[in-house]
């Protein structure tokens, strides 16, 4: 009986432990109770053991300069002009009448020629309040034909009047202009990322060690949690050199009209394109040669929680004891497995060293425009004489042609190991055009003596019209590239004053010219101011039917803190001295 009995217990005990089998969590592994012992199950979290996030390696830094496009100036026409400082829209007695005043031309009595040559020197001292932005002075010359011209005068016999024809060749705007700089550009970027996943799959182990036989099948899963921080410190010192060259000149067949003997207009009509004496057309290139280096801190920590549920089937073998021999017992069961985690964390610094160039080339081919040039000039008295003209705005079509091309080469932090050659070049072209201002001049001429005069001239351009449209795109302001809905320019105005002085003798005569103005010039924000001090002279010889005129002029232009001829930097302007010459030979006939 007592055998019996305690077979009974035995088996009693099996069923009530197998019915409660529980999991003993001890870091990744769980116990399974059997009636034969304890069974121990390793396992493993599912899924990779590496973290999820691969932190990405700092990328290599690019330039993107600055764009620079300062606005054309009208470059003015002829020595005589010149040396009184441009006031001569109410005087425009010679064959240039057709740039400033169109009517003048009546006041030609004789058909003449005039050719003139302009040399120009411009001093930009650059200034900047951040030492990351380092500059110096930039230096401009240019020279070239300014403007040739035939006029023929002629009475108009059925009405009386006289009236002259003329063919003009001028330039109109001059696009010159030279920038450099070194620049130092520091960034502290950070950069975070989460990520989460979970992975599941089934392990199997069996056990067989005499006393069980049991097969264990796991059923996990676990989830991954990685969080990702990264801060990237990174330096470049560039140096960054800009050449803009190009002149839009105008071929301008031009009439004037005596209306009275104290009264006359004229026109002038101008067709506008690249200057086919200047060479090329209009074109600018940006050359920036950098360096830099990028150091990368990044610290990646993950957590894997893994839980899940086995199932276990198969047989134990109890020992002899209170029955004289083995027993074996089937088993089965199946339970949870608890979560169990754990945490890893990395950290690690990644420095790279930059080298690079980049080049960008902007040409402007094709140009086309038209316009005209209105004036009247009205002779109040033999001491007074008052003018006026207007330059028609007008829309100018070219061709533009973008190329740009950017080489960086990626080292080790010894620079020793090219880790990466990246070289892109990439062409764009598109239709663009240009929308140039109307401006307007208003002048009067005081005759003192027949031997002295003095002139002066107020003008107004509306460089708040000025514009660039790119393929039928948003209208841009050319200084900045911000929609001129957005950034408008102010429109500038100009006062001139000038005096001429005649000394004659039987066959010569010697002017004196000098002149003074202040004019303003397009910029953002505000106008940049400018000052001009002129002075001229020459020497007419020869008979009245043939005779010759041989004038030069001189101009001095200064100006303080412009912001018109450099990049949108703040803190960043200019000091400006300029030097012209202005040579003209008038043939008359």
């Amino acid at each position: 009986m007592k055998s019996l009995f305690d077979t009974r217990i035995v088996l009693w005990a099996m069923t009530s432990i197998a019915a409660c089998c529980s999991i003993l969590v001890r870091a990744e592994e769980f116990q399974i109770q059997t009636p034969g012992g304890p069974i121990t199950i390793e396992v493993t979290h599912v899924g990779p053991s590496g973290d999820l996030i691969s932190p990405p390696a700092p990328a290599p830094l690019t330039l993107r300069p600055p764009s620079i496009f300062s606005a054309p100036l009208p470059t003015g026409s002829g020595a005589r002009s010149l040396g009184m400082a441009g006031a001569f829209t109410a005087l425009a007695d010679d064959a240039t009448a057709a740039s400033w005043n169109p009517a003048g031309l009546v006041q030609l009595e004789r058909p003449e020629a005039s050719v003139v040559y302009r040399y120009s020197s411009q001093t930009a001292d650059h200034h900047s309040d951040s030492g990351d932005f380092r500059v110096g002075s930039d230096q401009t010359d240019d020279n070239g034909l300014n403007y040739f011209s035939f006029a023929y005068p002629f009475l108009i016999k059925p009405i009386g009047r006289y009236a002259v024809v003329s063919l003009n060749h001028q330039e109109a705007y001059d696009f010159g202009q030279h920038f450099h700089a070194d620049l130092s550009q520091m960034r502290n970027d950070a950069a975070a990322q989460d990520a989460s996943q979970t992975f599941k799959g089934t392990e199997v182990q069996s056990i067989q060690d005499g006393i069980f036989d049991v097969t264990v099948t796991s059923h996990l899963a676990t989830k991954a949690d990685s969080s990702y921080n990264q801060v990237l410190d990174s330096g470049l010192l560039s140096k960054l050199d800009f050449d803009q060259e190009g002149v839009i000149s105008a071929l301008s067949p031009a009439f004037a009209i005596e209306i009275t003997p104290k009264l006359s207009v004229g026109a002038a009509f101008n067709w506008y394109q690249n200057d086919p004496l200047a060479g090329d057309a209009i074109h600018s290139h940006t050359v920036a040669h950098y360096t830099g280096q990028s150091t990368g801190n990044s610290a990646l920590t993950t957590v894997r929680t893994t839980a899940g549920y086995y199932e276990y089937s198969g047989t134990t073998t109890i020992p002899p004891g209170a029955i004289p021999f083995p027993q074996t017992i089937p088993i089965s069961d199946h339970g949870l497995i608890a979560p169990f985690s754990d945490a890893s964390s990395s950290a690690q610094q990644t420095t790279l060293l930059q080298d690079g160039v980049y080049d960008e080339r902007n040409d402007y081919t094709d140009l086309e425009g038209y316009n005209a040039t209105l004036g009247a000039l009205w002779t109040l008295n033999h001491l007074v004489s008052v003018g006026a003209s207007v330059d028609l705005p007008w829309t100018a079509d070219a061709r533009q042609t973008k190329t740009v091309r950017n080489t960086v080469t990626t080292y080790d932090a010894s620079h020793t190991k090219v880790l990466d050659v990246s070289d892109t070049e990439s062409t764009v072209a598109n239709d663009v055009e240009f929308f140039f201002p109307l401006f307007w001049n208003a002048g009067i001429v005081l005759r003192w003596t027949p031997q002295f005069y003095t002139t002066f001239d107020v003008g107004q351009t509306l460089w708040s019209d000025f514009a660039f449209q790119a393929d039928g795109g948003e209208k841009l302001n050319p200084l900045n590239g911000q929609p001129v809905s957005q950034s408008r320019l102010n429109d500038t105005w100009a006062y001139r004053g000038g005096a001429e002085y005649l000394i004659q003798r039987e066959q010569t005569e010697i002017p004196l010219r000098i002149g003074l103005a202040r004019e303003e010039r397009p910029a953002l924000d505000h106008p940049d101011v400018f000052y001009t001090a002129t002075c001229g002279t020459g020497i007419g010889f020869g008979k009245a039917d043939a005779r010759t005129v041989l004038d030069i002029a001189y101009g001095y232009t200064w100006a303080g803190d412009v912001r018109g001829i450099v990049p949108d930097q703040p803190g960043l302007a200019s000091d400006i001295h300029e030097h012209q010459i202005y040579v003209s030979v008038i043939q008359h006939f």
